[in-house]
Protein backbone atom coordinates (compact mmCIF):
# COMPACT_ATOMS: atom_id res chain seq x y z
CA UNK A 1 0.00 0.00 0.00
CA UNK A 2 1.36 3.20 -1.22
CA UNK A 3 1.60 5.82 1.98
CA UNK A 4 0.04 9.24 0.89
CA UNK A 5 1.61 12.80 2.57
CA UNK A 6 -0.09 15.61 3.52
CA UNK A 7 1.05 18.20 1.40
CA UNK A 8 -0.61 20.82 4.20
CA UNK A 9 1.20 19.24 6.84
CA UNK A 10 4.81 19.26 5.18
CA UNK A 11 4.68 23.01 4.07
CA UNK A 12 3.38 23.65 7.46
CA UNK A 13 6.54 22.04 8.85
CA UNK A 14 8.44 23.82 6.44
CA UNK A 15 6.84 27.42 7.57
CA UNK A 16 7.61 26.33 11.37
CA UNK A 17 11.34 25.48 10.88
CA UNK A 18 12.17 28.52 8.90
CA UNK A 19 10.41 30.43 11.66
CA UNK A 20 12.44 29.02 14.28
CA UNK A 21 16.03 28.93 12.71
CA UNK A 22 15.21 32.88 11.95
CA UNK A 23 14.61 33.51 15.03
CA UNK A 24 17.90 31.45 16.48
CA UNK A 25 19.69 33.97 13.83
CA UNK A 26 18.15 37.06 15.17
CA UNK A 27 19.11 35.70 18.79
CA UNK A 28 22.85 34.81 18.23
CA UNK A 29 23.56 37.32 15.97
CA UNK A 30 21.36 40.70 17.72
CA UNK A 31 23.15 43.09 19.71
CA UNK A 32 22.38 42.50 23.56
CA UNK A 33 22.93 45.67 26.22
CA UNK A 34 25.21 45.60 28.56
CA UNK A 35 24.57 45.25 31.88
CA UNK A 36 22.90 48.31 33.74
CA UNK A 37 25.82 50.93 35.07
CA UNK A 38 25.32 53.07 38.11
CA UNK A 39 25.90 56.31 37.97
CA UNK A 40 26.26 59.01 40.63
CA UNK A 41 27.26 62.34 39.03
CA UNK A 42 28.02 65.60 40.89
CA UNK A 43 26.34 68.92 38.66
CA UNK A 44 27.40 72.79 39.23
CA UNK A 45 24.88 75.35 37.40
CA UNK A 46 24.52 79.41 36.67
CA UNK A 47 21.43 80.54 35.36
CA UNK A 48 21.85 82.30 32.04
CA UNK A 49 18.83 83.14 31.40
CA UNK A 50 14.83 83.42 32.79
CA UNK A 51 11.50 84.53 31.49
CA UNK A 52 8.96 84.71 34.18
CA UNK A 53 5.35 85.52 33.26
CA UNK A 54 2.44 86.38 35.12
CA UNK A 55 -1.16 84.81 34.61
CA UNK A 56 -4.27 86.04 35.54
CA UNK A 57 -6.41 82.75 35.87
CA UNK A 58 -4.94 82.60 39.60
CA UNK A 59 -3.25 84.63 42.11
CA UNK A 60 0.13 84.07 42.16
CA UNK A 61 -0.07 81.85 39.49
CA UNK A 62 3.63 82.39 37.00
CA UNK A 63 4.93 80.53 33.71
CA UNK A 64 8.98 80.85 34.19
CA UNK A 65 11.23 79.41 31.34
CA UNK A 66 15.08 79.20 31.94
CA UNK A 67 18.65 77.92 30.83
CA UNK A 68 21.33 76.90 33.08
CA UNK A 69 25.01 75.95 31.79
CA UNK A 70 27.67 74.27 34.36
CA UNK A 71 29.59 71.43 34.48
CA UNK A 72 28.93 67.62 36.13
CA UNK A 73 31.43 65.41 37.00
CA UNK A 74 31.36 61.71 37.86
CA UNK A 75 31.55 61.24 41.51
CA UNK A 76 32.97 57.94 41.50
CA UNK A 77 36.14 59.21 39.46
CA UNK A 78 34.46 56.57 36.46
CA UNK A 79 34.54 57.48 32.81
CA UNK A 80 30.74 58.12 31.94
CA UNK A 81 29.72 61.67 32.29
CA UNK A 82 33.33 62.92 34.17
CA UNK A 83 34.17 66.13 33.57
CA UNK A 84 31.46 67.39 31.42
CA UNK A 85 29.56 70.44 30.32
CA UNK A 86 25.98 70.01 31.33
CA UNK A 87 23.27 72.29 30.33
CA UNK A 88 19.09 72.93 31.33
CA UNK A 89 16.14 74.20 29.61
CA UNK A 90 13.05 73.96 31.95
CA UNK A 91 9.91 75.43 32.41
CA UNK A 92 8.20 76.00 35.84
CA UNK A 93 4.26 75.99 36.36
CA UNK A 94 3.68 77.73 40.11
CA UNK A 95 0.50 75.94 39.89
CA UNK A 96 1.90 72.69 38.89
CA UNK A 97 5.46 72.49 39.04
CA UNK A 98 8.31 71.87 36.61
CA UNK A 99 10.12 70.12 34.22
CA UNK A 100 12.53 70.72 31.19
CA UNK A 101 15.18 68.65 29.47
CA UNK A 102 19.38 68.12 30.23
CA UNK A 103 22.01 67.75 27.75
CA UNK A 104 25.62 66.12 29.37
CA UNK A 105 28.59 67.07 26.48
CA UNK A 106 32.12 65.38 26.85
CA UNK A 107 35.06 66.74 25.60
CA UNK A 108 35.15 64.42 22.42
CA UNK A 109 31.58 65.33 21.65
CA UNK A 110 29.76 62.58 22.61
CA UNK A 111 26.25 63.59 23.74
CA UNK A 112 23.51 62.44 26.51
CA UNK A 113 20.29 63.92 26.30
CA UNK A 114 17.47 63.22 29.40
CA UNK A 115 14.05 64.51 30.04
CA UNK A 116 13.28 65.39 33.77
CA UNK A 117 10.48 66.03 35.70
CA UNK A 118 10.16 68.04 39.31
CA UNK A 119 8.26 66.19 42.23
CA UNK A 120 8.71 67.60 45.39
CA UNK A 121 9.86 71.84 45.98
CA UNK A 122 10.76 72.49 49.33
CA UNK A 123 13.70 75.56 49.06
CA UNK A 124 16.29 75.29 49.13
CA UNK A 125 15.78 71.59 47.94
CA UNK A 126 14.46 70.62 44.92
CA UNK A 127 14.01 66.75 44.24
CA UNK A 128 12.91 65.02 40.41
CA UNK A 129 13.42 62.30 38.33
CA UNK A 130 15.25 62.38 34.57
CA UNK A 131 15.10 59.54 31.77
CA UNK A 132 17.52 59.47 29.40
CA UNK A 133 16.09 59.66 26.02
CA UNK A 134 19.16 59.41 23.64
CA UNK A 135 22.66 60.41 23.10
CA UNK A 136 25.37 60.95 19.82
CA UNK A 137 28.68 59.22 19.63
CA UNK A 138 29.77 57.02 22.07
CA UNK A 139 26.24 57.02 23.54
CA UNK A 140 23.85 56.21 20.82
CA UNK A 141 21.28 54.25 22.03
CA UNK A 142 21.70 55.40 25.76
CA UNK A 143 18.72 54.50 27.62
CA UNK A 144 18.16 54.44 32.09
CA UNK A 145 17.42 57.58 34.27
CA UNK A 146 17.31 58.03 38.08
CA UNK A 147 16.68 61.03 40.87
CA UNK A 148 18.09 64.17 41.06
CA UNK A 149 18.40 66.28 44.08
CA UNK A 150 19.42 70.23 43.33
CA UNK A 151 20.05 72.56 46.11
CA UNK A 152 19.23 76.30 45.11
CA UNK A 153 22.51 78.15 46.34
CA UNK A 154 21.09 81.22 45.23
CA UNK A 155 19.12 82.86 42.43
CA UNK A 156 21.93 82.30 39.98
CA UNK A 157 23.67 79.20 41.18
CA UNK A 158 22.55 75.53 42.16
CA UNK A 159 24.43 72.42 43.28
CA UNK A 160 23.13 69.42 41.37
CA UNK A 161 23.58 65.06 42.64
CA UNK A 162 22.11 63.17 39.82
CA UNK A 163 22.01 59.26 40.41
CA UNK A 164 21.17 56.40 38.18
CA UNK A 165 21.79 53.63 36.10
CA UNK A 166 21.93 53.30 32.03
CA UNK A 167 22.73 51.04 29.28
CA UNK A 168 24.40 51.57 26.37
CA UNK A 169 24.47 49.08 23.23
CA UNK A 170 27.52 47.12 22.68
CA UNK A 171 28.02 48.44 19.17
CA UNK A 172 28.62 51.69 20.49
CA UNK A 173 30.80 51.30 23.05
Amino acid sequence: MMSMRDPFRTRRTMRWSICALTALAVTMYSDPLAAAEKWFGKGVLVAVSEKTVKTEDRPDHTLSIFDCDGAVINAEGKPFLDKARYQIVGLVDSGVSGHGYKTFTEADGSKVFAKYTVTQVKLPDILGTFEFTGGTGKYMGINGGGNFHVIMLSNAAQYDELRGEYTIPAATR
